[in-house]
């Protein structure tokens, strides 16, 4: 009896214990939802992007491939075109797109095409097509005429509400709730927080769709820029205090000059603090076909050109504001190809400049404006300033511009342009050329196109 007593109360406490150490069984977690996101058209990967930066963490994204897949399947082989903002016409697109979205597992499909509507706008016109008939969830459309801002807010505007509807809440983070249980389960917890959408610190590299990525087409972010126009270029040259007879000023407006600039970011795609905005700029500017004549003269061949070299550290103020801090060469050009006697009193310069300066752009409703200053430090001057004795020459730039958005990535830009040089002299008795000083002035007005990718 007390052998079998000791078996039994042995076999009772082993139980126990395969009990007490027994794991909890946890509910599966609920499958999460997902999304297709589709849009024709031009300009349809940069709009799905502009979607998919509004669509929240907690809602997955069926791969495009997929849900191509699975429309072709439903029969939808084409295009649905301008019939899609057409309920007469459509009824048997939004059937297939249906049945596209159930078959590849998606709570609902986004499905835009972006058109010219019958009043000559473009426009996306956006649908939200789930499992359920009858009238759409979004059935309108997005005007596409204005910044690429103005686009993404009324995408949010538009689906934002039922995207928040339909995205399940973030997951409880485990770590908040054994917080009692000690620091290392706490930190764990914020490690797996990552995966859903928190610390994205790997998408911050470029890869991801919001974070660090660059914004494609944003001039704050923007992996190189293009700008061609055309210049209406003027120059005044002026002595003060002259003495001697043999000063000739100058003068000239309108002359038709084409132009050529642009920045490149290779670093733009980066998340690597002040690299990642630091840029190489590049300029070139001639005038077409400049001739100049003392009184009515023989017109005279004429060259002006300047050619821009430098660096650029960009820097986003807000969401939408740049500011830009540059440093660079300038050689600036204006010679008047005049026979050995009057070579002698025009006013002939060869600038080589060392310029720094800061420059900005700031939205204004649906343009932008620029403004920027540049001091200006002549490292040669040229002819003119070799006449005299004790040269000294110092200069100042500014720009004012309109920037306009055509189309994504690009815009068209109104741009004024201003540098004047001051210079002063210390003549002495018996000098060929005697003036107290100079200002050399030149002003652009320039019609340019853009493109910003």
């Amino acid at each position: 009896m007390s052998l079998c007593g000791r078996i039994l109360l042995g076999l009772s406490a082993a139980t126990a214990a395969s009990f007490a150490l027994a794991p909890v069984a946890l509910a599966a977690p609920k499958a999460s939802k997902s999304i297709a996101v589709r849009v024709e058209g031009p300009n349809a990967d940069d709009i799905r992007e502009d979607i998919l930066s509004i669509v929240p963490e907690t809602l997955g994204v069926v791969e495009p491939d997929a849900f191509s897949k699975a429309l072709k399947s439903a029969g939808q082989t084409k295009p649905v075109g301008d019939a899609l903002a057409s309920k007469a016409q459509r009824k048997k697109a939004i059937d297939r797109i249906r049945k596209a979205g159930k078959a590849a597992n998606a709570e609902g499909v986004i499905y835009g095409v972006s058109r010219t509507n019958k009043k000559k706008k473009k426009e996306v016109h956006l649908v939200y097509v789930d499992e359920n008939t009858g009238d759409l969830a979004v059935d309108s459309a997005v005007p596409l005429s204005g910044s690429r801002d103005d686009r993404k807010k009324a995408l949010e505007e538009l689906l934002g509400p039922t995207l928040a509807q339909i995205a399940p809440p973030p997951a409880a983070d485990d770590g908040d709730k054994a917080k009692g249980e000690g620091e290392g389960e706490e930190g764990a917890g914020d490690e797996e927080k990552g995966e859903g959408g928190d610390d994205k610190d790997d998408g911050d590299s470029g890869t991801g769709d919001n974070g660090g990525k660059r914004q494609k087409n944003e001039i704050g972010s923007a992996l190189f820029s293009v700008e061609l126009g055309v210049e209406f270029a003027g120059r005044w040259f002026d002595y003060s205090d002259p003495r001697t007879q043999n000063l000739r000023p100058y003068s000239i407006f309108g002359q038709p000059a084409i132009s050529v600039s642009g920045e490149l970011y290779p670093l733009a795609s980066t998340n690597i603090a002040v690299l990642k905005g630091l840029g190489i700029t590049a300029g070139y500017a001639q005038a077409l076909g400049l001739n100049s004549a003392v009184g009515s003269g023989d017109p005279i061949s004429t060259t002006y050109q300047r050619i821009n070299l430098g660096l650029r550290e960009r820097l986003s103020l807000g969401e939408k504001s740049v500011l830009g801090i540059s440093a660079g060469l300038r050689f600036l050009t204006f010679e008047i190809d005049a026979p050995a006697d009057l070579a002698r009193t025009v006013p002939n310069v060869s600038y080589t400049l060392f310029r720094a300066g800061l420059d900005g752009r700031f939205p204004v409703g649906p343009v932008a404006l620029g403004l920027g200053a540049e001091y200006i430090l002549p490292l040669s001057s040229g002819p003119v300033y070799e006449r005299f004795t004790g040269a000294s020459v110092q200069g100042i730039g500014a720009l004012a511009g309109v920037m306009i958005p055509v189309a994504t990535g690009i815009e068209a830009r109104l741009l004024v342009e201003y540098a004047r040089f001051f210079s002063s002299f210390q003549p002495e008795q018996g000098d060929t050329y005697i003036a107290g000083g100079a200002i050399d002035q030149y002003l652009g007005l320039r019609l340019a196109g853009a493109y910003v990718y």
